[in-house]
């Protein structure tokens, strides 16, 4: 309530009165739209990401608009306002709850997606496929260039994923296969939470 009280009176008078604490910012300043602007400047700056050997497409900066599960979400390239779904290479995680109950493990693999993804700029490479039978688009997700930013593995090594090859889209198959094996050695998310 103080703060509150005196973050309403003007500056000038609070300055005068000697009511200000210098550790308290009362210029009020939207600090998470600083920070995703400064989290957008380094991504866009991101140059030299992985791809597939014969990359269907350019790699390409979009905004997460939606995620629908752990490995799919929508996106919107920058600039425009038409979304298209995205469907994460190389790995599969379990399902959210629809029409019918979420499969084990599913809404968290979907949260921990969200945290990292939801309204945050990624790039998209490609391999040699840029679309499944659904019309989505098939892409590796980046959100950085070490290891953690490489999202499609990130979500096998973190316990969210299996791994799921579909040829020819198999760059990264023994990379994620082996973000697998560490994932269910350590017990890591759905490795120890659900029955396999």
């Amino acid at each position: 309530m103080i703060f509150w009280l005196l973050a309403c009176v003007p500056k000038a008078t609070q300055e005068e009165t000697g009511d200000t604490d210098p550790s308290v910012d009362t210029d009020p300043v939207d600090t998470d739209a600083e920070a995703l602007a400064a989290d957008d400047a380094r991504v866009r700056a991101l140059t030299g990401l992985p791809e597939g050997d014969v990359p269907c497409a350019e790699p390409q900066l979009v905004r997460v608009r939606e995620t629908v599960d752990g490995d799919t979400f929508h996106a919107v390239p920058e600039g425009e306002e038409r979304y298209f779904s995205v469907r994460v290479i190389g790995v599969d995680t379990p399902e959210v709850a629809h029409d019918d109950p979420a499969e084990c493990y599913g809404n968290e693999a979907w949260e921990w997606a969200e945290n990292r993804l939801g309204g945050r700029l990624v790039w998209l490479t490609f391999d040699a496929e840029c679309l499944d039978i659904y019309d989505r688009t098939l892409a590796y997700v980046f959100r950085s260039n070490d290891e953690d930013g490489f999202f499609d593995r990130a979500l096998a090594r973190n316990g969210y994923a299996t791994p799921l090859t579909i040829p020819p889209n198999d760059t990264y198959e023994d990379e994620i296969a082996a973000d697998t094996r560490a994932a269910r050695d350590e017990g890591a998310g759905l490795w120890s939470a659900c029955e396999r």
